[in-house]
């Protein structure tokens, strides 16, 4: 395996272990701060009053919180640590995946929402971070994602529309299990219930 670790990221073979333990750390702890961020400020009721449906508390923590933070975890874990030890499509389809949830996440749940007016928007503030890990996996990653690019960009697409769909997703489907409400009009104050 150290011979071929030049081919997929540019940190060689030096240093394998603690380098990739540094960059799995930073990853699960940020999906878990924005986790945290997004359930203090209830996502789930922030998402669905955009969408116009009331989403029960015990199911946002579960699905919203639990659920995302652990298939972010995985996603991660089988993206990076699956990229140097494994070397697979599917490990490398997963660092995709991570970077499109990244960015995807970022954008549609976070910065579009809040220009448009959805204030205050829970797990902005840790948004940057999450591109500057964008930034890092792309430069950490360079030599798997030029030589392994048809799995990444795989990945990716899947990671991207996981994200990009939530809340077109709640407006199609929400309705038929969950309690309709009005939708939120963007610029005014969050609906409360």
């Amino acid at each position: 395996m150290d011979e071929n670790l030049q081919n997929i990221w540019i940190l060689g073979s030096s240093a394998t272990v603690v380098a990739l333990a540094v960059l799995q750390i930073i990853d699960l702890a940020l999906t878990l701060l924005h986790s945290l961020q997004e359930r203090k400020g209830q996502l789930w009721r922030y998402f669905g009053a955009i969408a116009g449906v009331k989403i029960p508390d015990a199911f946002g923590q579960i699905s919203f919180f639990g659920g995302l933070t652990f298939a972010l975890w995985i996603v991660g874990v089988l993206g990076i640590a699956g990229t140097v030890l494994w070397q697979t499509p599917l490990a490398f389809g997963c660092l995709g995946a991570i970077i499109g949830c990244r960015l995807s996440d970022g954008w549609f749940s976070h910065i579009a929402l809040n220009n448009a007016g959805f204030l205050p928007n829970p797990g902005l503030s840790s948004v940057p971070l999450y591109f500057a890990e964008v930034v890092l996996l792309l430069v950490v990653f360079y030599p798997t994602i030029r030589t392994q690019t048809f799995s990444v960009l795989i990945g990716f697409v899947i990671g991207a529309l996981a994200f990009y769909s939530v809340i077109p997703g709640l407006k199609l489907v929400g309705r038929l299990v969950f309690q309709p409400i009005a939708p939120w009009r963007a610029g005014s104050p969050q609906p409360e219930w």
